[in-house]
């Protein structure tokens, strides 16, 4: 029992390092989101409670590290309703999931559309948009040519090795609607880990509690079945009992 106690034991500390590195790369990207986002907005919201929830994950670990080294069942137990209590408050945000919103007035969609409406007057709005998403247009370079408007040179590829220049196939609001995908099928992914490793972790220290306390109860039970006046310790009994010899042959 003691060697699969010890196995799990360290398993879990290298799992809850796994963890807080989960933890310290949730702040990481929180952080930089927040210098990005315009307060009271939903990206601001968003990235306010990532923030909230990686500090909560390590401050969750550190807790579960001691009681895991210190071999403290309380410490472990008090740990796991931690877990559960977090596992809790994941699955709502899963459920009621959404990334931030890019529809927001500081988005990428405000951005586009302020730049193509305002093509005739701030033409390079749109073409930095373009030369910065490789993209063309709003819906492609045909919208150009609805407008009586040659395709400016940001539509277009860079040559390689002096080849013809092609016009990027994408019109700029289909590359951000996949951007927007992209973003919110790597954030749910990124979740669903952390959610999974907290489950493997949650199983872990239920299985380290409970070999934990039967370890206990069989120190008691070892206790309990020595003799009254007998000493604990081997040793000790050894030299006692040595020591009564020898006066007993003086």
């Amino acid at each position: 029992m003691n060697g699969c106690y010890n196995t799990i034991k360290y398993t879990g500390l290298l799992c809850n390092l796994l963890y807080m590195l989960l933890g310290i790369g949730v702040m990481s990207g929180a952080g930089l989101g927040l210098q990005m986002a315009e307060p009271n907005t939903p990206e601001h919201t968003y990235f306010v409670k990532s923030l909230v929830l990686g500090g909560s994950i390590c401050m969750i670990v550190m807790f579960g590290c001691y009681g895991m080294v210190a071999n403290l069942l309380c410490v472990n137990l008090i740990f796991t309703m931690f877990i559960l209590i977090a596992l809790a408050a994941e699955y709502l945000q899963l459920h009621h999931y959404h990334s931030p919103s890019l529809r927001s007035p500081a988005g990428a969609w405000q951005q586009l559309e302020l730049a193509w409406h305002g093509l005739d007057r701030e033409p390079e709005l749109m073409h930095q948009y373009e030369a910065s998403q490789h993209c063309c247009g709003y819906n492609g370079a045909d919208d150009y040519k609805r407008l009586h408007l040659l395709v400016p040179a940001s539509c277009y590829q860079a040559a390689v090795n002096d080849t013809a220049q092609q016009i990027y196939p994408s019109g700029c609001l289909e590359t951000l609607n996949r951007s927007q995908r992209y973003i919110q099928h790597r954030d749910k992914l990124y979740m669903w880990a952390i959610v999974g490793l907290e489950i493997f972790i949650l199983l872990q220290t239920v299985a380290l509690s409970v070999l934990l306390f039967r370890l206990r109860q069989r120190q008691r039970i070892a206790r309990r079945q020595v003799p009254p006046g007998v000493r604990r310790e081997p040793r000790s009994n050894h030299v006692s009992a040595s020591r009564a010899h020898l006066l007993n042959d003086a």
